[in-house]
């Protein structure tokens, strides 16, 4: 009798084959199925490799490249995992209230918040025990010195615009004057250096123009549009070498580019010490008519500070309308491939049919060393990718740029929150007034939204304001056609697309499910975890932001110094273990009531002079949060 041969029994090297083909997802997934195969994918040896094909670029596949004491392969695949399954199925793991400020940007894990008259800096992915305390109206003083030295207020009229690599970029607007004043300050922890100047830039900037902030450890861009280039204007970008002593500034018009919002119609990003800046406005009417673009430009400080732009195809006017409120536009960098991508959000109405729903395309832009290598050392490129449009709804032209087809999207390139048969019924959407932040988890391949879902109270007619985080995720499909749809029954499911030579397009077999809306939390949920979430019965003006593991929003509470709010952080990454947190199935009674608010934050030594200085976290004065599994 002849044995069966099962995965589990298949001698270890053709296992380690097949894991190593396998993604991060596929390989938990498999070590589920019974202890041997469990065994067989402990081994680092195999998940090391899983890191290197599918997570090289994401925080956890850098954090084990750095040796991160404790931390293996094993673990970061694991950890990935985690945090995806918590975002997609919107069931975090910790709430809690990290401190209270009047103002806050939140980037790379770090938390930067203004509290009275300090800038505090706190690690919110280690959990930081410590926090650095900057001295923000003790540097005005000493940037004006003498009888005129500003007075207290002056630290009400800051604008945090961007932290990165220990460097806080902030805004102090000039009533007196039609020129505000922009400062960039290292507070990070120094041990090389100790005395490295903490001033890096000052610089005056127009008090009523539009402004952006980009920076690393190296480079500082910021720009701001202006009309004196013409009836169009031009974005004046200026450049500053962070590392010179001298501060020197490049300056350079960035052309062609009209004046939209930024995040909606127009971005920018750094990428490897590069500017990129990416567009969707019209360039030219005659150029555009049937078709939009990608308009996207880089500056290579490094490259003899070359300038690259060109234009990549967006999509065909005859695919639909699209509702601009809800358009989102970033550039972020891919967790497996490393490189640039455009990030686009579209609420569109396919064919110009009644369905509407968000979708969210992703292109990938050219690495700088792909730019420089395309074109050269030339500023200004005029070479286009041209495509051909052969849809029977579109008219024809014979203009050049028009002539060509584009390229079919892949089905991992866009993401559909619905599918146009589903029931509406089950979608659970809210109007843009109640979705108070909305993003889009690339790794996860979720929608992210926060809104407010007011609850109905006992009398029927009075209803509370309650915050309340929806996703909307998807997963990839079954390579086997189970049910015949597509093909006959139990093969697998074929490519639709196929090259010129008749070769099939890779990934083009790729199919799609959704994993429906997720609300949290439940309507039966706590009060005291309702209560964390939304302290008030009403919500007015709510700032957000939200990473690939965490989100955290200010919101008004009762008690606070005036123009301060609350920061609640929702937690989706299980190591992110903030102390003093309590277990929201232990709590017997409503902790809040028994606060009396302000509470103020712990100070650090005064002693040494010094403008930067580490002190105690806000979170363990203020001990509100809890464990929520």
């Amino acid at each position: 009798m002849s044995s069966r041969l099962s995965l589990d029994s298949l001698p270890f090297d053709i296992s380690y084959q097949i894991a190593t083909s396998l993604d991060d997802r596929d390989l938990v997934h498999l070590s589920r199925t019974n202890r041997a195969l469990r065994d067989a994918t402990e081994s680092d040896l195999i998940a090391r490799k899983t890191v290197e094909r599918s997570l090289l670029f994401s925080t956890e596949g850098q954090s084990v490249l750095k040796n991160r004491a404790g931390y293996t392969y094993r673990k970061a695949v694991g950890h990935r995992f985690d945090i995806h399954e918590a975002v997609a199925t919107a069931d975090p793991y910790s709430v809690c209230v990290l401190a209270y400020g009047a103002d806050f940007i939140y980037n790379q894990g770090f938390l930067c918040y203004r509290a009275g008259n300090d800038i505090r800096l706190l690690n919110v992915h280690a959990a930081d025990k410590q926090e650095r305390v900057f001295n923000l109206l003790g540097l005005l003083r000493r940037l004006h010195p003498g009888p005129g030295s500003p007075d207290p207020d002056v630290v009400h009229r800051v604008s945090l615009l961007r932290y990165a690599d220990g460097i806080i970029v902030f805004r102090v607007d000039d009533f007196a004057a039609q020129e505000d004043m922009l400062l960039a300050i290292d507070i990070g922890t120094r041990t090389d250096n100790p005395k490295k100047k903490r001033l890096l830039f000052r610089g005056r900037i127009p008090s009523s123009a539009p402004l952006f902030v980009r920076h690393c450890g190296t480079y500082l861009w910021y720009g701001f549009f202006s009309a004196v280039g013409g009836s169009d204007g031009v974005w004046d970008i200026h450049g500053v070498d962070l590392t010179a002593s001298d501060e020197p500034s490049l300056v350079f018009p960035l052309a062609h580019v009209g004046d939209g919002d930024i995040g909606q119609y127009l971005t920018f990003e750094i990428y490897n010490e590069h500017l990129y800046a990416v567009s969707t406005q019209v360039a030219s009417d005659d150029d555009e008519r049937y078709s939009s673009y990608y308009h996207w430009f880089c500056h290579a400080p490094r490259h003899n500070r070359r300038c690259w732009n060109d234009r990549l195809w967006r999509r065909e006017h005859c695919e639909g309308p699209i509702n601009e409120m809800w358009t989102d536009l970033s550039i972020r960098t891919d967790e497996v491939t490393g490189r640039p991508v455009i990030l686009e959000c579209r609420r569109e109405w396919p064919d110009g049919k009644s369905e509407n729903h968000r979708t969210y395309y992703t292109q990938p832009l050219p690495t700088p060393e792909e730019a420089l290598a395309t074109y050269g050392e030339t500023e200004t490129p005029t070479m286009f990718p041209t495509f051909r449009n052969n849809s029977p709804d579109c008219p024809k032209t014979t203009d050049n740029s028009n002539e060509h087809r584009p390229a079919k999207r892949l089905r991992r390139d866009y993401h559909a929150e619905y599918e146009s048969t589903q029931d509406q019924t089950q979608r659970q959407e809210f109007i843009a007034a109640r979705t108070k932040h909305r993003n889009y988890n690339h790794a996860a391949s979720t929608f992210i939204d926060l809104v407010n879902d007011p609850a109905p109270q006992a009398d029927g007619f009075r209803s509370q304001d309650r915050l309340r985080l929806r996703t909307v995720s998807r997963k990839r499909k079954c390579p086997v056609d189970e049910v015949g749809d597509e093909g006959t029954k139990g093969l697998l499911l074929g490519p639709t697309q196929y090259n010129e030579d008749g070769s099939p397009v890779e990934g083009s077999e790729e199919r799609f499910v959704s994993r429906g809306v997720h609300m949290w939390p439940s309507d039966d949920c706590p009060r005291e975890l309702q209560q964390i979430l939304c302290p008030d019965s009403r919500i007015n003006t709510i700032k957000a932001t939200s990473d690939e593991r965490s989100l955290i929003y200010s919101i008004q509470c009762a008690g606070l110094p005036m123009g301060h709010k609350a920061l609640v952080l929702i937690s989706f990454d299980p190591q992110i273990r903030f102390p003093n947190l309590s277990s929201l199935q232990s709590v017997k009674k409503p902790s809040v009531p028994n606060k009396k608010f302000p509470i103020e934050p712990p100070q650090p030594d005064q002693s040494n002079g010094s403008l930067v200085r580490e002190a105690k976290p806000f979170y363990q004065a203020i001990k509100w949060g809890y464990w929520l599994r």
